[in-house]
């Protein structure tokens, strides 16, 4: 009988009883792969002085120091993080928040499983050094290589990254990214995110629409996240403003509203207001989770037109629910797309006319939903999980 590894995951980036959905696709695969192994999470969290004065900061005071959900029980230690400044101070600070459980609870892991760089990876160099065991580190983003940012962070990441003992990458574009900075290419994985497939499933287009109390006969492009520049909403917009009459429209429905990186809200609108399409363009703003799977059953095609992504989790909702997507090549969008046949189309980036095109084509597509559904819906978090273990 194979013996279950002792797996200590640390990260950064997880969810807690302030923010439950705050990098839920972590607690996800852990959670999915604490059926294989037992898996012990430590997620510090930033604290400072300041907070007490910083509306998005005082939340953090409310999170306790230990909690259980699903399989997994998870850490919250303190460390000293300054807003805005000294992000050198966080590889000692974050260390010590991580050694203040360890000394609680002992070390007895088999592998320290990283989920984020900075300043992840530095304490995983430490605990690997310290007791004797691998350590990995999931890459779930560009922004995780903190190239932008120009300070220590960047340089820290880039020195950990080729001394890791190996790589998860969801995407193969940040496996390249990784590969360009010197990186082995022998130790990196391309490991996408999977979909809980319990959650988003197929439904018949006119009992969602039904649900959800929209007209059964318009033909509607769905696109899901906030309301940022980044997401791309504007792009859409500008391929409907080319449509020669508005026989030809589609309704375009966005859910979502502001996100951590800003509110676009108003120059979507003037866009819209600008090209007369205020009967065409739906805000509906955040809707509840649970609806969620209705919503991409109800839509003709999924839309992801964003200009960066990790692993982009509304493409992979929207294919397990049998909906046809459009994505823009970023992130893990192409490694979903081309893993099977007839699942949607892949655009460039900022290119309003190849998006028109492709929403076109798959407004027009008779494939089978309920097929394509049952296609990707081998895909799950389970699915993700074992791959893990083979890497």
């Amino acid at each position: 009988m194979m013996i279950r590894k002792k797996i200590l995951a640390i990260s950064y980036l997880f969810p807690n009883s302030e923010r439950p959905n705050h990098g839920i696709f972590v607690y996800n695969r852990l959670n999915a792969m604490a059926k294989y192994a037992d898996i012990t999470v430590i997620n510090p969290i930033p604290w400072s002085p300041l907070h007490s004065f910083i509306d998005r900061f005082k939340h953090l005071r409310n999170i306790p120091a230990k909690t259980q959900r699903g399989k997994l029980t998870i850490y919250h230690p303190r460390y000293l993080s300054i807003p805005g400044y000294a992000k050198g101070i966080e590889i000692p600070t974050y260390r010590s928040a991580v050694k203040k459980v360890i000394n609680e609870i002992g070390f007895d892991f088999d592998l320290v499983d990283l989920h984020w760089t900075f300043p992840d990876l530095p304490t995983g160099d430490y605990l690997s050094k310290r007791y004797g065991v691998p350590y990995r580190v999931t890459l779930r983003g560009m922004e995780a290589f903190h190239i932008q940012d120009g300070d220590v962070r960047e340089k820290s990441v880039a020195q950990y990254l080729n001394k890791v003992g190996s790589v998860i990458s969801l995407s193969t574009e940040m496996a390249n990214q990784a590969v360009s900075m010197g990186v082995s290419q022998e130790k990196i994985t391309v490991i996408r995110n999977g979909v809980d497939t319990d959650v988003f499933f197929y439904k018949p287009i006119e009992e969602s629409r039904a649900l959800l109390n929209l007209p059964q006969k318009n033909k509607i492009v769905l696109g899901v996240g906030s309301l940022i520049h980044r997401k791309g909403f504007d792009v859409v917009i500008r391929s409907m403003s080319r449509i020669d009459s508005k026989e030809k429209l589609f309704h375009f429905y966005i859910l979502g509203s502001e996100g951590p990186e800003g509110d676009y809200r108003s120059e979507l609108k003037k866009l819209v207001e600008k090209n007369d399409l205020e009967d065409f363009v739906h805000f509906v703003g955040n809707v509840p989770n649970e609806t969620l799977v209705d919503w991409y059953n109800a839509a003709d095609v999924f839309c992801l037109s964003s200009r960066g992504e990790g692993s982009p989790n509304v493409l992979t909702e929207a294919l397990a629910c049998g909906c046809p997507s459009v994505s823009t090549k970023v992130g893990s969008a192409p490694d979903i797309i081309e893993s099977e046949n007839d699942l949607g189309i892949l655009v460039d980036v900022d290119d309003s006319d190849d998006i028109g095109n492709a929403l076109s084509t798959l407004l027009n597509d008779g494939s089978s939903r309920q097929h394509r559904a049952e296609i990707f819906g081998k895909y799950t978090w389970d699915w993700c999980a074992k791959q893990t273990f083979d890497e």
